[in-house]
């Protein structure tokens, strides 16, 4: 395909037809009509000599060709929008701008709370996506600005060329009931065998804790699970029922939610979630002032301490 022949304004249509297969949403979002949106995808058929869209019923699946254009285009339109048509510096005393991040519910309340916290500049709007596969498509398709995952989801190929820094770091405790029929006050592999266990889904259960205990020998006995870390404390009251949180989560809140913390009688791994975004974001202004609120939230990480 000659370069010189190609119309932009057509990508940036091609890019909205990708994410929605729907004629008629794509012109809504382009603010173009139904019959101009048409006739651009005719145009953009015959530039990549591929149907890209086909009909599948009463819907639009889209073709090989177009499946495999979406990440090349919106990382091209991504390094244009920002390189090329945005302003060069960033004010948030004056210039508005809404920053979405996409984070596991943990560090949803720990960064909110710290980037509300920073003289929230009134121009400034932090958009919080949950961990989904759907919100990690995103992320990959160009459509978060940044994303604070846990270590063990960064191995897939997809992260390879994103940056990344630890900014969230803390131990696991156990916990249980105040009135818990195991009056001790250590963790350790009886209690676990013993009792049922509560357990925290937060993507999948292939996690580092999960093969951690694993390795340890540990046999758990997963009586109930949740995708909500903010349920496991609250959910232990009147239960014989014991889990494993995060230390500071767990002293914040042992009060309210009438908790006994057990220190663990073996070695589990750190918590430790990054920060994360795409490299073409580096020298973003905008997304270098966003990731200097976030680094200045890592003064209130928890060492990881010694195991019992």
């Amino acid at each position: 395909m000659d370069l010189r022949r190609v119309d932009l304004n057509l990508l940036v249509v091609l890019d909205v037809l990708l994410s929605e297969c729907n004629v008629t949403r794509a012109a809504e979002r382009l603010n173009m009509s139904q019959p101009a949106t048409s006739t651009a995808l005719a145009r953009l058929r015959k530039q990549f000599d591929d149907p890209l869209l086909v009909k599948n019923g009463r819907t639009l699946r889209l073709t090989p060709r177009a499946q495999a254009l979406i990440g090349p285009l919106r990382s091209v339109l991504h390094t244009l929008e920002r390189s090329v048509l945005s302003e060069p510096t960033f004010d948030p005393t004056v210039d508005s701008r809404v920053f979405t991040l996409m984070t596991g519910d943990y560090a949803e309340v720990t960064l909110l709370r710290m980037l509300m916290r920073r003289g929230h500049p009134a121009n400034v709007r932090f958009d919080l996506r949950p961990l989904t596969k759907a919100s990690l498509a995103a992320f990959h398709r160009h459509e978060t600005d940044l994303a604070v995952l846990p270590d063990h989801l960064l191995d897939a190929p997809e992260f390879e060329r994103c940056r990344r820094t630890a900014v969230l770091t803390d131990r696991y405790v156990g916990a249980v009931w105040s009135a818990h029929p195991y009056s001790g006050t250590e963790l350790n592999r009886d209690v676990l065998s013993h009792y049922p266990f509560l357990s925290y889904l937060q993507y999948d259960d292939d996690t580092a804790l999960a093969r951690a205990l694993l390795r340890a020998g540990i046999v758990t006995r997963t009586g109930a699970s949740t995708t909500s870390i903010a349920v496991l404390p609250f959910a232990l009251e009147h239960t014989v029922f014991v889990t494993l949180l995060p230390e500071r989560m767990a002293e914040r809140i042992a009060g309210a939610a009438s908790l006994r913390i057990l220190e663990p009688a073996f070695e589990l791994p750190p918590l430790c979630e990054y920060a994360v975004w795409h490299e073409e974001s580096e020298s973003d202004p905008a997304h270098v002032w966003l990731r200097a609120q976030i680094d200045a939230s890592q003064r209130l990480r928890v060492p990881v301490g010694a195991p019992a």
